[in-house]
């Protein structure tokens, strides 16, 4: 009986950690690669980030805080070869009752504003024409992914700080390996841990490939 007992523990202790790998696991996610200029653009969208009371919060008079990131790598490797961060932020203005939006990445700031909730999460959500790669990175032919970990409020003083420091600092359109960033690449999705944030998000594209002019 003991034996039994035993066993049975054994089996869902694993069948426990089977569901959190799965869990951990990126979804994947069919996006939209573009060539322009020397650059490649992606167009996706990140409304999973977003539960109800996530939604509910934007009109709270408090700012809620997006970063993400994004790496670009060969399918058959955990090296990357682009890092893009970018910092979102809404605030609704109880004054104006409009929501006030500010994005940032390395290339520089946009502000936007918006009457209706709804109309700010889809902007808040909504990834368009992003510059993530320089072309010369990516060899006709060979297959890439894009993989992307986004967090919402992230709590770690540390975290956001690095956040505008990288920012500040350019980075060549923040299509470089990103430093620290680029580094946290292996933990966040070789080895997964639970974010330090109010809600987070991971994802990964279809693989592709630039094909022969």
């Amino acid at each position: 009986m003991k034996a039994s007992l035993v066993t049975t523990a054994i089996v869902s202790m694993l069948c426990v950690r089977t569901a959190l790998a799965e869990e951990e696991r990126p979804e994947v996610v069919k996006m939209r690669f573009v060539e322009r200029g020397d650059l490649l653009h992606v167009t996706t969208k990140i409304g999973k980030l977003f539960d109800r009371s996530a939604y509910e919060a934007l009109d709270s008079g408090f700012t809620s805080t997006i970063v993400i990131r994004m790496w670009v790598y060969p399918r058959d490797s955990t090296d990357p070869v682009a890092f893009n961060l970018i910092n979102r932020q809404v605030l609704y203005n109880l004054w104006d009752e409009v929501y006030e939006l500010r994005f940032v990445d390395p290339t520089g700031t946009k502000v936007f504003k918006e009457k209706r909730k709804a109309e700010a999460l889809t902007r808040l959500a909504n990834i368009d024409d992003v510059a993530i790669a320089r072309l010369a990175d990516l060899p006709y032919g060979q297959v890439f992914l894009l993989a992307m970990e986004v967090q919402l409020n992230p709590v770690s003083k540390e975290t956001l700080a690095q956040v505008r420091r990288w920012l500040s600092q350019g980075n060549g359109g923040g299509l470089d390996r990103g430093g620290a960033f680029f580094g946290s690449f292996v933990s966040v999705f070789v080895n997964p841990k639970i974010p330090d944030a109010d809600r987070a998000l991971r994802i990964r594209s279809q693989p592709f490939f630039r094909p022969r002019p």
